[in-house]
């Protein structure tokens, strides 16, 4: 790897780091490029021209390798002719993400990262199309795999449960970073996860007729 391309991944990571620490607001392009070892404060402007850019890099950065298996793990369910089966298709969701989050030796930032920009925001970058398709076709099987709900409400049900088993790998992430004991195995957490997913996205829609019967109109 070259210099200039150790330098864009030391600010890469270094920014992921703050920000997951700090939130965007909290950090500024100084902050990233001392954490970096840069001794230019315009390093940041340099390679990202932005911190939207610095942003989006990130994104980008991680996800390719993330959205690549989740397309095998697609792949994996379509074959078995379980392309309608909710869990298959969450574990194809989740697992990918988990198994990226796993494998990063010194301990992950990045659902942290996700927790403090909002994973549910990201979606709208047209930028990062092309590293988000596999989870995009996710989303849809659930749709249509989610036949007791409509359109609308299973959308709003399946972005909800990204949100949260985000929220979630970010407490572990952080009771880890601050060597807090948990309550199990990072591997049974993401059992857990599946488990509470499916359950949600299964669950009937309640909501809307208890409301109407609590509260009838005059």
């Amino acid at each position: 790897m070259s210099s200039a391309a150790d330098s864009r991944q030391a600010l890469l990571d270094a920014a992921e780091q703050l920000y997951a620490a700090h939130g965007i607001e909290g950090v500024s392009m100084r902050d990233i490029a001392t954490a970096a070892g840069q001794r230019n404060n315009s390093a940041v402007q340099y390679h990202f021209g932005s911190r939207e850019g610095l942003l989006l890099a990130i994104f980008q950065d991680r996800m390719r390798s993330i959205n690549q298996v989740r397309r095998a793990y697609l792949d994996d369910v379509e074959r078995a002719g379980r392309g309608s089966d909710v869990r298959a298709l969450v574990e194809a969701e989740i697992r990918p993400l988990t198994e990226f989050l796993a494998e990063i030796p010194d301990g992950s930032y990045y659902a942290r990262f996700l927790a403090r920009v909002s994973p549910s925001a990201i979606s709208t970058l047209a930028e990062l199309s092309e590293v988000q398709d596999a989870g995009r076709d996710i989303v849809e099987m659930l749709v249509d795999a989610l036949t007791h709900l409509p359109r609308r409400v299973a959308l709003t049900r399946i972005d909800l449960m990204f949100n949260m088993m985000i929220s979630a790998l970010a407490l572990v992430e952080q009771r880890s970073a601050e060597g807090l004991p948990q309550l199990t195995s990072f591997a049974d957490t993401v059992d857990h996860l599946i488990d509470m997913a499916v359950g949600a996205l299964l669950a009937d829609r309640t909501g809307a007729p208890w409301q109407a019967q609590s509260h009838p109109e005059p």
